[in-house]
């Protein structure tokens, strides 16, 4: 796995951060909580690498005060309890049904070269 260099400016303090974070080719992601050196203020940061070869090593990525990999599984955790409830409400009245689920929740992306790809978050199954 590749390494990329982030520099970033903390929003409590404003100091410098700067940094060296794993960072995977698309549609593979690095998901790190980040401290500032500074004041301690926490946030989290997404990071991938644009899987076109040709490209330079450009990277994306997402800061956020929530963890965007944990939202997508509290969310199928949650969809998962809800859509039991409802097969087991439609089974009582002798009816019968399945729910499809995806498998991945997809983030689109583009990268300064120009190419457009997806990060790929995997849903767990939670049957």
């Amino acid at each position: 796995m590749n390494e990329v260099g982030l520099r970033y400016y903390c929003y409590r303090c404003g100091r410098k951060n700067e940094l060296q974070l794993p960072c995977p080719r698309a549609p593979e992601f690095h998901h790190s909580e980040l401290r500032c050196t500074h004041c301690g203020d926490e946030t989290r940061v997404m990071l991938s690498q644009c899987p076109n070869p040709d490209c330079n090593g450009s990277f994306v990525y997402w800061i956020n005060d929530l963890s965007i990999p944990g939202l997508v599984e509290n969310f199928a955790k949650y969809m998962t309890t809800n859509m039991q409830s409802l097969i087991d409400r439609a089974a009582k009245e002798g009816v019968r049904i399945s729910i499809d689920t995806v498998d991945k929740f997809t983030i689109p992306a583009a990268c300064p070269c120009g190419n457009k790809f997806n990060i790929e978050i995997p849903i767990p199954d939670l049957d």
